[in-house]
């Protein structure tokens, strides 16, 4: 479990009321990583996803760079919440703090939380949209 105002500064849960981010901190733990730990492996089968709160990770996808993102960022949400393999790799670019919400955390909260949902939702559209149209 996290303290719950580390979750405030993170764009996912901002606008959460003080009842859903003391919720959703006992669901998440804190991930460290140096520059080259995969978070994320291609391939692999989907048990969380990341909410980078400091650092920057590099997204491959069959060895090739995708995107660099950082901090308030969400990696891992489109397998999570399609329930398909990873489609991409994610590796630390810099040192990494992350905070992990395991698929089963990830399903109690948006049940009880549609805003949560919806704001992942949002964030795997624009993903997918992205990729897309990279992809053409």
């Amino acid at each position: 479990m996290v303290d719950p105002a580390r979750l405030r500064s993170l764009p996912l849960f901002g606008d959460l009321d003080d009842y859903d981010v003391a919720k959703v901190a006992r669901w998440v733990d804190e991930v460290q990583a140096a520059p080259g730990d995969r978070l994320i492996e291609q391939g692999s089968m989907p048990y969380e996803l990341f909410v980078i709160e400091h650092g920057e990770v590099e997204v491959h996808r069959d060895g090739e760079l995708l995107a660099t993102v950082g901090e308030g960022d969400v990696v891992g949400e489109i397998a999570l919440l399609t329930q398909h393999r990873r489609m991409a790799s994610v590796l630390a670019r810099t040192d990494v703090v992350a905070l992990a919400l395991p698929v089963d955390g990830l399903r109690s909260l948006t049940s009880e939380m549609p805003e949560l949902a919806d704001e992942l939702l949002a964030t795997m559209s624009r993903r997918r949209a992205e990729n897309e149209a990279r992809d053409d």
